[in-house]
């Protein structure tokens, strides 16, 4: 018998050992006891000891084997578990009245501490709204937004970090997050036996033994609850410990360089989140993401202008001064070439003299609408008003302009949307409908590929677009006509 436990502890891991199958084993033992009790410990007692001696193992072997199945399915199931004693619960109208009723209930204690209160710190998010139902939920809640300081998503970046995160943490963290997920067990199993220990009490125990066992299931699953409400606050702290000391482990991992100021490193975050979270960050913020390079990084692409803003000019689009002398090639971006579908080589190119010696006077970053004193050379003053698609350097010639947007680009920024956009022009108006509403008015500055558009869109709009891509499918809306 004894290697036979041997063997299923083996089978189990030290975390699942202690979090669930030790639970599980007393949750039984507390089921049979009161089937003993109600058939009479003699009478069972005289059954026992009248089975054969292989009868004896084949149902030892049987409990073992249910024990050790149901506590992987447990196993299997104790992320959820945690979740729902998180608040994290599904939306019928049964639970809506104890879902407000437990909400106005936090609310209330948070409004009633100081924001200086340790307690409030630890124990609460900053915000009302992502308040959950119970304070194991608010406890862990706060420490995932503890991440935000630094511009992280902490659900995006905590399965990368974990990979990285050095021994001894993890030991400690293993420790931590096992004693949570054990009180949470024992309070799930705990109110499973008020159920189901207090109903085959009902039927075969005296009135008396029902309510011990009803009652006595009820309290250890208040008491475990509020084990995991303790052991919470230690597993939290060791999730804020892990940002503080060890996130740039994980940059270093990914072989980034290291942010050196903390705008920088906000950036890099908030960046790299889109990138694992969208697949492509923001277009005129990749130099954000530090990737190594022999070479000092490019200044970010954002639309401005020096001097006076340029007049936006009163012809259309397709009807841009035409090129003359050689024409620049249209660049490559990402997985292709770009299409421009109707638009002709007088908005895709500069209008270059027989020579090509228009020259940049400075360094032009990408989206940069030219004044005359951008450019050198005969003819320059005809690109005054269209802006930069690429960067372009010091004495470079400008391969690749957009069209005379001018004034219009004043107050924007440029971001990329992933969103189907073969058939965009550059400077056309275009509309994105979004999860959080329509957003009208942006202008497209380049379509790198046939699914990605990079927009003009103005500065103080940019967070809710961001939100709005964020949440979910993004839709192009075309003019009609």
């Amino acid at each position: 018998m004894s290697g036979l436990f041997d063997g299923a502890v083996a089978f189990l891991d030290r975390r699942q050992l202690t979090s669930v199958w030790m639970p599980l084993t007393a949750f039984l033992a507390a089921l049979v006891t009161v089937a003993a009790s109600g058939t009479g410990w003699g009478r069972t007692l005289t059954w026992w000891n009248g089975l054969a001696g292989e009868t004896r193992i084949l149902l030892v072997l049987g409990a073992v084997l249910v024990t050790v199945l149901a506590g992987q399915l447990l196993a299997v199931a104790r992320p959820g578990l945690v979740r729902w004693y998180e608040g994290h619960w599904p939306d019928p109208r049964l639970l809506r009245p104890l879902r407000r009723a437990l909400l106005a209930r936090h609310l209330a204690a948070q409004s009633v501490r100081r924001a200086a209160d340790a307690d409030l710190f630890l124990g609460y998010p900053r915000t009302a709204q992502r308040t959950l139902p119970t304070r194991l939920g608010n406890v862990l809640r706060a420490a995932e937004e503890h991440g935000d300081r630094y511009g992280m998503d902490a659900t995006t970046v905590w399965p990368r970090l974990y990979t990285v995160l050095p021994d001894p943490f993890l030991a400690s963290f293993a420790q931590a997050a096992a004693a949570m997920e054990t009180a949470v067990m024992i309070s799930f199993l705990g109110g499973a036996f008020a159920v189901v220990g207090g109903t085959l009490a009902v039927l075969i125990l005296p009135g008396a033994g029902a309510v011990c066992c009803v009652w006595g299931g009820a309290l250890v699953a208040i008491l475990g609850y509020r084990g995991a409400v303790r052991a919470a606050r230690p597993y939290a702290q060791l999730i804020r410990s892990a940002f503080d000391v060890h996130r740039f482990l994980l940059l270093e991992a990914m072989r980034l360089r290291l942010p050196e100021s903390p705008a920088q490193e906000r950036a890099q975050w908030e960046q790299l989140g889109k990138l694992w979270y969208r697949g492509a960050p923001d277009y005129d913020r990749i130099p954000a993401l530090r990737y190594p390079a022999s070479a000092a990084p490019s200044e970010p692409a954002r639309l401005v202008t020096r001097g006076d803003p340029v007049p936006v000019k009163a012809v259309p689009v397709a009807a841009a001064p035409a090129r003359t002398g050689r024409a620049f090639p249209v660049r490559s971006s990402l997985a292709g070439v770009v299409v421009l579908a109707g638009v002709g080589a007088a908005v895709t190119a500069p209008a270059l003299g027989p020579d090509g010696e228009i020259r940049a006077t400075r360094d032009l970053p990408a989206f940069h609408v030219l004044v005359p004193a951008d450019l050198e050379g005969e003819g320059a003053g005809r690109l005054s008003g269209r802006y930069t698609v690429t960067p372009v350097a010091k004495g470079g010639a400008p391969s690749d302009l957009g069209p005379p947007l001018g004034a219009a680009l004043t107050g924007r920024v440029a971001t990329t949307v992933p969103v189907g956009a073969v058939r965009v022009q550059r400077g056309q108006v275009v509309s994105l409908r979004t999860a959080k509403g329509m957003f009208g008015g942006l202008l497209a500055l380049d379509v790198p590929d046939k699914d990605t558009l990079v927009v003009a869109v103005p500065a103080a709009d940019l967070d809710a677009l961001s939100r709005g891509l964020d949440a979910g499918p993004v839709r192009l809306v075309l003019p009609v006509g």
